[in-house]
């Protein structure tokens, strides 16, 4: 995990647009379906890489939009992600405020982990799936599939950084081809890393990396869904 530096991000945390407001009952939907735009994705992801920062020999940094196969599969189209001593980012700026939707739900698959990744060391903190939540003021709250660990771990997910707190939901390689559904309560997460009330949410972004360990990453990941309750 390598991601406050980066251009997009650093976007995502700044914005500062009104949320809209909404009802309670009205989910919001951040999925992957609609006409091709940046790098192939629909507006407004947005893909960026930032590993390795010279585009030198043999790397992979990708993601494409497909539709989903494999047990409990979600429907809709979803997010392919591949790294091969890599990493990248894909981003979309938000602004929304938690007290209307405050769970996020979410499906992934993870095929390939990086090899003996683990969040806990900064030389081998890559993982394949990551979804990252930018919030007002600049802290970051993400959830990751690590290689190695525990479920419900929780940590800084850059060692020198304090503003970025990660959880851990799965740990170590799944059934092949198997979806695993989370539902997650952002306002109660990030009260319980960073022992304080969130701000406004203001970007939401996926990451996959796995130059530090110098492997190679395989999963997937469907819509986010943020919901009142």
């Amino acid at each position: 995990m390598r991601f406050l530096s980066h251009p997009l991000l650093l976007v995502l945390l700044a914005a500062s647009i009104p949320a809209a407001p909404a009802l309670a009952q009205d989910p919001l939907v951040l999925g992957f379906d609609g006409a091709a735009a940046s790098a192939g994705l629909p507006a407004p992801w947005q893909l960026e890489r930032w590993s390795p920062v010279v585009p030198l020999g043999d790397y992979v940094a990708r993601a494409t939009v497909v539709t989903a196969s494999g047990a409990a599969a979600p429907a809709g189209k979803v997010l392919e992600l591949e790294c091969e001593e890599a990493g990248f980012i894909v981003g979309s700026e938000r602004s929304i405020d938690l007290s209307v939707h405050r769970w996020a739900s979410w499906s992934w698959r993870a095929d390939t982990l990086p090899t003996g990744a683990s969040f806990r060391a900064r030389d081998t903190n890559d993982q394949v799936l990551q979804l990252l939540f930018g919030f007002e003021g600049g802290k970051v709250l993400g959830y990751i599939w690590d290689s190695t660990g525990t479920p419900g771990a929780t940590g800084s997910g850059l060692s020198w950084r304090e503003d970025v707190r990660v959880m851990v939901l799965q740990a170590g390689p799944g059934s092949p081809g198997e979806w695993r559904r989370q539902r997650r309560d952002l306002a109660a997460d990030f009260e319980q890393l960073f022992g304080e009330p969130p701000g406004p949410l203001k970007g939401v972004a996926v990451q996959s990396n796995c130059q530090h360990t110098e492997s190679s990453g395989h999963g997937y990941i469907g819509a986010i869904e943020l919901a009142g309750e």
